[in-house]
């Protein structure tokens, strides 16, 4: 046991020598002019001055900001910085506005729902997508070394708001979405700048910026790319790009790995790990406030390299990560210790993406390769039932290495074996009826504004009482691979209720949001480092998705008359005085909330 717990430690352990910086451009991610220009405030938002592009060549930019440093000693005024970032630099953008070719007005999707109402949501979700679209301009192939956007060849869809870049797990909900809307073309596309990013770096970065490239996020690759093929069977897509995902598949092995031990047995799977030095340049100086409060080593290098592996899992930030003294999830940002949790969303989606790539390669007559993957996935679901299935709660929990034990708090994330069909078809019938219950009875749905990403009002925007709508996504999908009646009915339940919410929110404010307050239906959430952003990618995914599942049966009130309200029958009759949405009408948004400014959050 004593040997074991060495693997552990040795695993988590940071050794700042050994660090690489946050990138390779310095202006960008490790230099005095960074340091200074984010210390400064010269934005409300860190991200603003690092998606700045340069007027001229890295190294005049960097002598001139030393000639400043030496002309001052060392201590530029503000008033200095901003006219040094005014001179040498510019906010024109990388990227131009982009209608993709494929997009139509009245897709297929429309004609599959029957609610007039609900009808026309799809219309305006479909409606979004040329408003997220954007080419990066020809400037920025020309000279790629002063902009901190990494070129990719084909046009996309952004998030919205200030996410002006592909983000990687984004990417997946965005896709399902034009998939659905019949946007394959677009989606292909979107999957090849990705792979692009993955043969440019040799994995696929957080977002499509140079000040991301030491951290990805979910692996949800091989997952874009069999949706894509259930829609279009292009095997020659299979054909081309395999290899790129065994790629991917290697980066994690090779980087992720943790091994470490649980009842006296030795286990390895994935964790979250971004080791560089200093904090996020998106974030500088949030991160680097925060880690003079951190309990750390005095370069504080162990706060960002946890900070950043949060960022890494998408979820930044949130009590799901923070290990406090007592061993418990609760604290602040100061007790963020991502790189001790093993995660069920992870590890269920790279068991996905090993399975993926023994499929494909099954497909493309490759029967090796196909056995080599079948056989590590096997092996990953095997794993997760091992240490992450808790049998007496019912579920699978993320588990703490640190403190050797399960993280047993009611996360959406919980549900990913199910969603990612990460678990053996005999253990889904063993688990079902417990999965269901533990849903039941977790109080994550009873609230009337969708499912929280967690029960923790931490302040924090991945904790209460903020909705996102990929773990809502996770739920459903979760609950219908329960292959059960009771299962598919909480699905639709969930997935009507949902897109009643993000309607009863478009209403009001005519715009689709990142995320969602689960106290109040249809209002943004709030919480975090930056405002709630309007767009929003995968928001519209999320809706499209559920339509698309049940949108012939899916109605947007549940009664005729919808001046008369809307009331949606609680999902256990035990909870009556429970409901599990608030009164929707038309008429509601003129409400008070919708006088509420989207930046006031």
């Amino acid at each position: 046991m004593k040997h074991l717990l060495l693997v552990v430690l040795a695993a988590a352990a940071v050794v700042t020598d050994d660090l690489p910086p946050s990138c390779d451009k310095p202006v960008y991610c490790d230099s005095d002019l960074l340091h200074h220009v984010q210390m400064a405030n010269l934005y409300p938002d860190s991200k603003t001055f690092v998606d700045l592009q340069m007027r001229k060549d890295e190294n005049t930019t960097l002598n001139a900001f030393q000639k400043l440093l030496d002309d001052t000693n060392n201590a530029p005024t503000q008033g200095q910085l901003r006219a040094f970032v005014n001179e040498y630099f510019d906010d024109s953008g990388e990227l131009e506005n982009w209608t993709p070719t494929d997009y139509n007005d009245n897709p297929a999707i429309v004609n599959k729902i029957n609610d007039e109402n609900l009808r026309q949501f799809a219309k305006d979700i479909n409606n979004i997508w040329p408003t997220l679209g954007r080419k990066v301009k020809p400037i920025v192939f020309e000279k790629p070394d002063q902009f901190s956007f990494i070129p990719v060849s084909n046009g996309f869809i952004v998030p919205g708001g200030r996410f002006k870049e592909i983000y990687y797990w984004d990417a997946y909900w965005i896709i399902e979405g034009l998939l659905i809307s019949g946007m394959e073309e677009t989606a292909k596309g979107m999957i090849e700048n990705l792979i692009e990013l993955l043969k440019k770096l040799g994995h696929i970065p957080n977002g499509s910026r140079w000040y991301y490239q030491e951290r990805s996020q979910p692996p949800l690759l091989s997952a874009m790319v069999m949706r894509y093929y259930e829609r279009t069977k292009d095997i020659a897509f299979l054909k081309k790009h395999i290899r790129s995902l065994e790629k991917e598949l290697h980066y994690w092995m090779d980087t992720q790995i943790v091994t470490f031990s649980k009842d006296d047995t030795v286990y390895t799977l994935l964790r979250y790990y971004a080791p560089s030095t200093g904090p996020r340049p998106e974030s500088y100086f949030e991160d680097y406030d925060t880690a003079q409060k951190a309990d750390s080593h005095e370069d504080h290098t162990e706060f960002y390299v946890d900070i950043k592996s949060a960022a890494e899992s998408g979820w930044d930030f949130s009590t799901r990560w923070f290990i406090s003294p007592e061993g418990d999830n609760s604290g602040n940002l100061t007790n963020i210790h991502t790189r001790y949790i093993i995660p069920v969303d992870l590890n269920a989606i790279f068991a996905n993406a090993l399975e993926n790539a023994a499929v494909i390669n099954a497909k493309i007559g490759d029967l090796g390769r196909a056995t080599h993957w079948g056989f590590l996935a096997k092996q990953w679901r095997y794993t997760i039932e091992k240490v992450l299935w808790h049998e007496k709660d019912g579920i699978w929990y993320d588990y703490d290495t640190l403190n050797s034990k399960h993280r047993d708090y009611f996360y959406p994330s919980n549900l990913a074996p199910l969603w990612m069909l990460a678990v053996e078809k005999e253990k889904v019938t063993k688990h079902a009826p417990k999965v269901i219950n533990y849903l039941k009875h977790s109080q994550g749905l009873d609230y009337p504004g969708g499912i929280p990403v967690s029960l923790s009002r931490s302040g924090e925007q991945w904790d209460f009482p903020n909705v996102w709508p990929p773990e809502v996504s996770i739920v459903i999908k979760g609950l219908q691979g329960t292959k059960t009646v009771e299962g598919e009915k909480m699905a639709f339940h969930l997935a009507q209720e949902w897109v009643r919410i993000c309607r009863k929110g478009f209403l009001e404010h005519k715009q689709m949001f990142e995320k969602y307050d689960a106290e109040i239906p249809g209002r943004f959430g709030g919480g975090g480092e930056y405002s709630v952003q309007e767009g929003f990618g995968w928001s519209n995914g999320v809706v499209l998705e559920c339509l698309d599942d049940y949108g012939d049966v899916m109605t947007a009130y549940d009664t005729v008359e919808p001046n008369e309200g809307l009331k949606v029958l609680p999902l256990q009759a035990e909870k009556n005085e429970k409901k599990s949405i608030l009164a929707i009408t038309d008429d509601d948004s003129e409400d008070s909330d919708s006088e509420d400014s989207v930046n006031e959050q």
